[in-house]
């Protein structure tokens, strides 16, 4: 809702993932500053400059409305920064060997001068990436939030994670210019998969983290309930802070793309494999049940994988003899994403195995029940499993479940042979399924709902925030 007559408060949001960078994380908070603005709050937005080592669509600048003022400042990224130097270096060598048309043995103190080299590196990996390699872009992103908190008087401050020491960034500012202080986590910082190989003091030092920022935000918003039920577990006397808004889908971006057209049954993943987040069952499964088909079958079936981590599938692809089937490529532009969403004929969901795997509810999926078209999720029982079985029209298959998953496969093949690709035809609706809950517009009433309130409170004072 357009609000042109009431004066529009003032939000600074603080968000290492904005536009241009394409990276998963980066959708929520570009919705939630597409949309703020027609519900009365103005975004300004502290990010980092553009860089080249990271994966940009600068289409997605073309979503965020012009009166979003947007402030990039430089950083120092240990991690961005070694990457760069062993890249030239292994160039370097590269190119050493071929001048040299052969290799040359290496002496015992080379060897070991290289042995010491990378554990230096890994070292400083380490050290400068607790909790995250972001923790050096706290001093400018503070500094430039205060010149323009003192430029302007921000209603609220705005932080999203991860990366999560940007968070410490927002809890200086509130702390300095006593301003509410709402968080958003879009992941955990302790009940995270990702924590499972950190040593015993960087599993403290994440805990520590987590405890600073419930003691001070005003307001803490997760995407999930898992998540919400075991921040409240933990720390009960802030049970009232939490709050839930998913992440969901604009619409809008889904109205006006016309499908992709496929000759041949296609499945399509598009994301990140990392972690045990890994296509190993499905490429394995979808070689069984090719196995158990007649050759034609093979032809006209096509597996593709868009995004971060996508040669995993196509190296075991190879391994099994199937790379005439499995398709891969890095990251494409979120239109050209949407558009082969739309004209696949099953969309591919995989969530991790492991036990904090259940509160994974990845942003995919939601994308995915936005374009309508059948899911084959891969997970053990989940909140995400919970939502497919609200959404209706997907296949399941547990990580270890071969014949459910070639049952699933089956099924899906027999209903692309009856009803045809879905490229082919107007954009199928969903009958019984209302995903105006997952719907950006909603959700950032919500948002809005809880800056209002913190914004009535005094700065520094903490207590219960109902949920919207």
């Amino acid at each position: 809702m357009d609000t042109p007559d009431l004066e529009q408060k003032k939000v600074l949001v603080i968000a290492y993932g904005f536009p241009p960078i394409a990276h998963a994380g980066v959708y929520r908070t570009m919705r939630f500053c597409r949309y703020l603005p027609d519900n009365g709050w103005k975004p300004t937005v502290i990010t980092v400059n553009e860089s080249e080592d990271i994966y940009n669509d600068h289409s997605l600048l073309k979503r965020i409305p012009d009166e979003v003022q947007i402030h990039r400042t430089n950083i120092l990224d240990f991690w961005r920064a070694i990457r760069r130097y062993q890249a030239k270096k292994a160039r370097r060598e590269a190119a050493h060997a071929v001048l040299n048309d052969q290799d040359v043995p290496l002496s015992r103190v080379v060897r070991a001068a290289k042995r010491v080299e990378r554990f230096a590196l890994s070292a400083m990996l380490k050290v400068f990436s607790i909790p995250d390699h972001m923790l050096l872009w706290i001093p400018f992103a503070v500094a430039r939030g205060i010149r323009l908190m003192r430029r302007e008087d921000f209603d609220v401050i705005f932080t999203t994670s991860p990366p999560h020491s940007e968070h410490l960034a927002g809890l200086i500012l509130a702390k300095i210019f006593r301003k509410p202080w709402v968080v958003d986590f879009r992941d955990p910082i302790v009940d995270n998969f990702h924590t499972e190989n950190l040593f015993r003091v960087e599993l403290w030092l994440h805990a520590l983290l987590e405890r600073i920022i419930v003691r001070f935000a005003d307001t803490v918003v997760v995407v999930t309930e898992y998540h919400r039920h075991f921040l409240k577990n933990r720390y009960p006397a802030d049970s009232g802070k939490f709050i839930v808004i998913r992440n969901g889908f604009d619409p809008a971006l889904f109205r006006n793309i016309q499908p992709d057209i496929f000759d041949r049954f296609t499945i399509l993943f598009a994301g990140t494999l990392y972690g045990t987040i890994t296509p190993d069952f499905f490429i394995r499964g979808l070689a069984r049940w090719l196995e158990t088909k007649p050759p034609s079958v093979k032809d006209n079936v096509q597996a593709l994988f868009y995004g971060t981590g996508s040669e995993k599938a196509g190296a075991l692809a190879r391994d099994l003899g199937i790379e005439k089937v499995v398709k891969t490529s890095g990251l494409i532009p979120h239109d050209e994403i949407i558009r082969k969403q739309k004209g696949a004929d099953l969309l591919l969901l995989i969530i991790g195995y492991d036990d904090k795997s259940a509160g994974v509810v990845t942003s995919k999926i939601y994308e995915y029940m936005a374009v309508g078209r059948p899911i084959l999720a891969i997970m053990k029982e989940s909140e995400a499993l919970d939502i497919l079985r609200d959404y209706g029209k997907f296949y399941h298959a547990r990580h270890d479940d071969y014949p459910a998953l070639v049952k699933a496969l089956d099924d899906a093949y027999e209903a692309y042979l009856k009803e045809g690709s879905a490229g082919k035809g107007e954009e199928e609706r969903l009958t019984g399924f209302d995903n105006s809950r997952y719907d950006v517009t909603v959700q950032v009433r919500d948002l809005v709902h809880i800056f209002n309130e913190s914004n009535l409170r005094r700065p520094g004072i903490q207590g219960e925030h109902p949920a919207p």
